[in-house]
Order: C-alpha cells, then sequence, then structure tokens
C-alpha cells in the first residue's frame, strides 16, 4: 500500500519507521523543505536488532540499505536502562505539495487531533482523496470529527501499538515494537478494516473498538497523575488511589462496563513495565506525555461527560482539577 503520515512527530516517523520495509510510506511536515528530506529514526530492542522477518541478519547489524544497527550499553545518561540494540530506519520527509504531486494515496494517518489541522493541511488532504484515513487520536468525538471533516473517505481508528519518543537533543527519535506482533490496532467500519488488514498484512490486527478504545481509559488516569507530580515516577506509584478509581470511572463512562481498576494491579503492572521495555519508562513517560497535557485533559473530560452525573465521576473530575493547578 501507499501509506501517507500526516505529522512528523514521533509517532508519525515511527510508524512510517515500522511500514517502510513492506509499504511504499512517506511523513509530510509542514516545515518540509522544497526537496524531500529524511528522518533516521531508531528501533530499540534488548534482543532483535532488526524487525522480526530478517533472521538472517546477525545481532547488531542490519543488512540492505534502509537501516544501520548500533548496539550500546546504558548508563550514559540517556535514560535506558538496559543492553539496546538500536536499528536505524531510512524515513522519507516530503511536502503537501509534493506528496500531492506523487499520485493517489491509499491511507493517510493522521497523527494531529482533527480540530487542530490547519485549513490548508484539510484541504490538501481532501484533494489527494485517500480511500482511506486512519486517525491516532482517541479524544472523545475526535472520531466523528474526522469524518465530518473528510466524508468521502473510509475512516478508521489506529491503536498505535508501540512506544515512540521525540528526543530534544538533535530532534531523535527512538521507539520500541515487541518483536512480531501487530503495529497497529484497526477499529471502524467492517468493511474498511478488512480492506486495510489486507493491504497491511499482519502489521495491522483488526479489532473491535471497544478493544481500541479500553487501554487508554485504563492508562491515561495514571498519565495525568503522573503529570500532577511533574512526571516524578516514584510520586506517581505512592499515589495509585485516585486514578485507580478514575480509570474505573472512565471505563464505565465510556464502555457501559462496571470494570473496577484497583491500586495493586496498577502497581503490578507498572513495575513489569519497568523490568520488560527496553526504554527507561520511568523517564520516558514523564517527558513524552508532559508534551500531551492538553489532549490528556480532553481525554479525561470526555470520559467525564460520558460517566453523566457529577456521583459518577468524582475521581476524574478531581483529577481535572489536578491537572488544571499543575499547568499554572
Amino acid at each position: 500500500m501507499r501509506v501517507l503520515f500526516q505529522g512528523a512527530g514521533a509517532i508519525g516517523i515511527a510508524g512510517a519507521a515500522l511500514l517502510t520495509d513492506a509499504h511504499e510510506v512517506a511523513v509530510v511536515s509542514r516545515v518540509a523543505g522544497p526537496d524531500m528530506q529524511a528522518a533516521f529514526p531508531r528501533r530499540v530492542s534488548v534482543l532483535d536488532p532488526t524487525d522480526s522477518d530478517r533472521t538472517e541478519a546477525g545481532p547488531g547489524r542490519c543488512e540492505g540499505e534502509n537501516g544501520r544497527a548500533i548496539g550500546r550499553h546504558a548508563g550514559n545518561g540517556d535514560g535506558w536502562s538496559v543492553t539496546r540494540v538500536a536499528t536505524t530506519r531510512r524515513v522519507t520527509i516530503t511536502s503537501r505539495a509534493e506528496a500531492a504531486a506523487a499520485g493517489r494515496w491509499d491511507l493517510i494517518v493522521l497523527t494531529t487531533r482533527p480540530g487542530d489541522l490547519d485549513p490548508e493541511v484539510a484541504s490538501a488532504i481532501r484533494d489527494i482523496a485517500p480511500a482511506f484515513i486512519a486517525t491516532t487520536s482517541q479524544v472523545e468525538g475526535d472520531l466523528e470529527r474526522t469524518r465530518a471533516e473528510f466524508p468521502d473517505a473510509e475512516v478508521v481508528v489506529f491503536g498505535p501499538a508501540f512506544l515512540s519518543e521525540r528526543l530534544e537533543a538533535g530532534r531523535e527519535v527512538r521507539f520500541w515494537a515487541p518483536a512480531g506482533a501487530p503495529r497497529f490496532l484497526v477499529a471502524g467500519p467492517r468493511n474498511a478494516v478488512r480492506s486495510l488488514a489486507r493491504g497491511l498484512g499482519r502489521l495491522a490486527l483488526p479489532v473491535p473498538m471497544a478493544t481500541v478504545v479500553l487501554p487508554p481509559t485504563v492508562f491515561i488516569p495514571f498519565v495525568a497523575e503522573l503529570s500532577v507530580h511533574d512526571g516524578n515516577w516514584a510520586a506517581l506509584k505512592s499515589h495509585l488511589g485516585r486514578p485507580s478509581k478514575a480509570a474505573s470511572e472512565a471505563v464505565r463512562g465510556r464502555l457501559g462496563a462496571p470494570i473496577s481498576v484497583f491500586g495493586f494491579a496498577a502497581r503490578f503492572v507498572l513495575e513489569a513495565l519497568e523490568r520488560t521495555v527496553p526504554i527507561d519508562v520511568t523517564q520516558y513517560a514523564g517527558r513524552h506525555f508532559a508534551r500531551h497535557r492538553g489532549q490528556t485533559r480532553d481525554m479525561l473530560s470526555g470520559w467525564a461527560l460520558s460517566a453523566g452525573g457529577a456521583d459518577s465521576a468524582v475521581a476524574l473530575r478531581e483529577l481535572i482539577a489536578a491537572l488544571d493547578e499543575s499547568f499554572d
């Protein structure tokens, strides 16, 4: 498939890198120059130095001209806590005009919320007229806003199944994706999801919409609590009560399911992440989500409204107030 990512942030560049071996992929940036540029995001892994398909490549190297592998030990102050191997992938960065001139794209992935798209960008996407548009935003109502903005395209939701971060120093992007796992969860109209699953192959996993929207309702309240404590992971782990209650309210409001989230279970998950993910999540989470406080708040607010009366969203509203106070 020909896939165009709108937005040269961490999700756009990492997502493009994960698809580029099997598909024609580019990333549109509003600041792209007259000639095509490139980004070189690094995929981080403990054992798998390349993508899981390249069994012939030995540890510490990547064959072919798509990238190169780098092996290093942590302890250099960059926030990685284990021995790592990083594979570099080349991602094409282009402008709107160049993307339009390149012909029809099958899929455009929006990494920007539909309400944050510049009118010129939205107009350019309509001119390209892709068959499918995927939004990565899971803020309440954004799927409907995307459909209203692009009525001629089939619109689905993409849930990224990877972690990505854009570092301030050198604007470097690094990401981690579990070996052998799909790169995106796809939900939406049945025929559109089936077509994308056929086109993208094992990189996209069709799932019910509830499977895409459930994870954020559980983990975003903990992200908000982390932001309240200025990204301090230890402080989050000592204040799990409020986000646990808020997560239970969010799940109930969004899915109508009386599912309880318990602090001891949250602690188990947080500590499992510390042990298993080759990016130091204790540093990554605070840095990454500090850039998205506004979106975090919008998600909490949407779930609080879905929960109904004030008595059904006590912890959510308390968390929103604390987040607002932390902005000041």
